[in-house]
């Protein structure tokens, strides 16, 4: 849980004895007594609240264990309620409420009346910090999913400019044009990867999360319309694991940045055989994407570590796997490689 600012813990409880005391100050006819009397409960208001925020919630309710938590919550305010009941019988009601001495039923710790009065008070701080927790969370959510469709949107709009632009479609175009006058048979195979490649941007990239093996399928449809655009210049090995969970689901497009910053930084600008190495792997439910090539330009390529496509990467990744996901960049011995990790526990 995130750690609250001190204010607002100092907010809350003052809050709730003010609250208190105008809630008593009719009834005794003294501020005064009204005051002790809500006082008188902070220690254990303090134990049971900071006990179910920090220890109960987090170790039984938020790990699926709601029966033990249910016990654990009621046991804790069942022995909180009868030592708030000994300490006001035996010290806080003889030395400032009571004008003469106790009777059986008063002096009795388990009296059933009071002692459920005590345990409703005590519970009182502990339903309003959890309704302020849920509510707070709820929030949270409400909000991270908005910036994840914002995010989703804004990276579908910048791969579209990025990648698929007219420059793109042009040079790809002109290729499938050659080919076409040579009555090539990969002519038919080559729109359609186009076409794949395009309609996957427009419309299936729109949801949450998609199969691991149609993204993949992407970067093969992306990879063969490149090796038309660059010709003999490029050579790309993809190596795909055979422990890979092909239905695993994967945020989209997040695969796709790492090979276009490969072509276009290992293979644009050269008329050399340049090679370009793609390893995906997994570990149980550790993904793993690697890209490698060969660096052409050590300036440029510098430049594209903290260009705009990883630093939206690295924010679209926050969002989708806080805390989850590693995303490593090196130079190795002239070769640029790119690591993504993410864990796909739930």
């Amino acid at each position: 849980m995130e750690r609250i600012p001190i204010r607002f813990h100092i907010i809350f409880w003052m809050g709730l004895i003010i609250l208190g005391v105008a809630a008593l100050s009719p009834y005794y006819m003294n501020l005064y007594k009204a005051t002790m009397h809500r006082l008188i409960f902070l220690p254990v208001w303090f134990v049971a609240t900071y006990g179910n925020l920090y220890v109960l919630l987090p170790k039984l309710w938020d790990q699926g264990k709601k029966i033990l938590y249910v016990f654990s919550l009621s046991l804790l305010i069942f022995i909180l309620t009868v030592l708030q009941r000994i300490v006001c019988i035996d010290y806080f009601y003889p030395k400032y409420f009571w004008m003469r001495a106790g009777n059986a039923d008063e002096l009795n710790p388990f009296w059933l009346g009071p002692f459920i009065q005590f345990a409703a008070f005590i519970s009182l701080p502990i339903i309003l910090t959890i309704g302020l927790r849920e509510g707070w969370r709820w929030y949270q959510e409400s909000y991270k999913a908005k910036q994840i469709i914002a995010e989703q949107q804004e990276a579908e709009l910048s791969y579209l400019k990025a990648q698929v632009n007219p420059h793109f479609l042009f040079n790809t175009l002109n290729n499938l044009y050659g080919l076409s006058l040579e009555s090539s048979k990969k002519v038919p195979t080559m729109i359609l990867k186009l076409s794949d490649l395009l309609s996957y941007s427009l419309y299936e990239a729109k949801v949450d999360s998609i199969p691991v093996k149609k993204e993949l399928n992407l970067i093969k449809d992306f990879i063969e319309l490149e090796k038309i655009r660059y010709e003999d210049r490029v050579k790309v090995e993809l190596r795909i694991n055979d422990r890979v969970n092909l239905e695993e689901r994967l945020a989209p497009l997040l695969m796709l940045p790492l090979v276009e910053n490969a072509f276009k930084h290992g293979v644009k600008n050269t008329e050399e055989l340049k090679p370009i190495v793609i390893v995906v792997d997994q570990k149980e439910k550790v993904f793993t994407f690697k890209v490698e090539n060969e660096i052409q330009d050590s300036h440029g390529q510098k430049d594209s570590k903290g260009g705009i496509g990883l630093s939206n990467l690295r924010r679209r990744l926050e969002l989708h796997y806080p805390g989850k996901y590693q995303l490593n960049v090196s130079d190795v011995e002239n070769k640029f490689i790119v690591n993504l990790q993410i864990d796909l526990h739930e």
